[in-house]
């Protein structure tokens, strides 16, 4: 279905456009379209037909911020990541927003990299396949006043399977994503756990089989463990600052006061102090480790300790302390510290 008005753009609201513009166009839109020119579908090597069109349409938007709603939309009703071309001097003079964008498998996104070193030259996925897949969205001051002043002009010619496995892995990670696995992070979980947490979650919100398959296979709905690691550093950086540093201990002096609180036990904290030779000392308490003190005799008298380190990047010592009884160990004490010399020892 080709569409081509010289004298005015034909009125479509999202319901009555062609099949092929309903699967990439965002919902709750209208569109004026001046052109919409099917091209010759693309033969991949795979013999798979990538379906190829022009369009140059008007939508229904005002305003820069919703311009740019619309585009992150499109991009994820497309299964498409478009990387701006170029960025333009905006004065809000004539136009108010503008922007012109490439799909990620363009060579310009190589050579806008330059002779960056690849992070894995042997990896057989590829992602420069010379895509001339381009969209160009622009708002003028003086079509404010229109019914549509976005005018879109979209060059749908990717010469790639857009949803195939290999072309979603490329996808940059959805806001809303980055945001949960934040929210992950503050609840206390690795970037392992975050990952197997939220993954299980996907599992179950699928409605079917396929619709798994594309989420798991979508970077902007899954992040592989490389960004989910990175992201964690950068937020441990945010929230607890450097190792050993203040943001660090005050973060862990507000967690010791919320288990204190809590009512599940007691824990004291030392700071670490280079400068004076202070080392780190948590101790920790439970409930059921003070039962322990008090209902069984022998723990005044009887104590075992079990000394383990290499847990995480400080290399603290973790300590155990427990007695026996007829039913075996039980637990009277737990300490961290920053090393395992007799002073720390002692004084913990």
């Amino acid at each position: 279905m080709d569409i081509e008005s010289q004298n005015s753009p034909q009125f479509f609201s999202w319901d009555s456009l062609p099949e092929q513009l309903k699967s990439i166009l965002p919902l709750r839109h209208s569109y004026l379209i001046k052109n919409f020119n099917v091209l010759s579908p693309f033969q991949t090597t795979e013999n798979f037909e990538i379906p190829q069109f022009e369009l140059d349409a008007f939508v229904d938007i005002d305003d820069k911020e919703k311009a740019r709603e619309w585009f992150l939309s499109f991009e994820s009703k497309s299964k498409t990541t478009m990387p701006e071309s170029r960025r333009y001097e905006i004065k809000g003079k004539k136009v108010l927003f503008r922007e012109k964008r490439h799909c990620i498998h363009s060579k310009l996104v190589k050579e806008k990299q330059g002779n960056r070193e690849l992070k894995r030259p042997q990896s057989s996925r590829l992602r420069n396949t010379n895509c001339a897949a381009t969209i160009h969205l622009r708002l003028e001051l003086c079509n404010i006043e229109l019914s549509h002043p976005l005018e879109v002009n979209l060059r749908f010619t990717h010469n790639h399977v857009v949803n195939s496995a290999e072309s979603l892995s490329f996808r940059r990670v959805n806001g809303e994503i980055r945001g949960k696995f934040l929210e992950l992070f503050k609840d206390g979980h690795s970037p392992a756990s975050a990952m197997y947490d939220y993954e299980d979650a996907l599992y179950l919100s699928a409605t079917d089989e396929q619709e798994l398959l594309v989420l798991l296979a979508d970077r902007a709905t899954d992040p592989d463990y490389d960004y989910i690691a990175k992201l964690f550093h950068k937020y441990r950086e945010m929230a607890l600052g450097d190792r050993n540093g203040t943001s660090m201990f005050k973060r862990l002096e507000e967690v010791v006061n919320d288990y204190n609180n809590s009512g599940h036990g007691k824990a004291i904290l030392q700071e670490y102090d280079s400068r004076t030779g202070k080392a780190f000392i948590l101790c920790v308490v439970t409930n059921l480790m003070n039962r322990v003190h008090e209902r069984v005799l022998q723990s005044g008298e009887l104590c075992y300790m079990d000394a383990s380190a290499s847990f995480e990047p400080l290399n603290t010592s973790i300590t155990l302390l427990y007695t026996s009884c007829m039913v075996g160990a039980l637990p009277l004490g737990l300490f961290i510290t920053s090393d395992e010399s007799e002073i720390t020892l002692e004084k913990a």
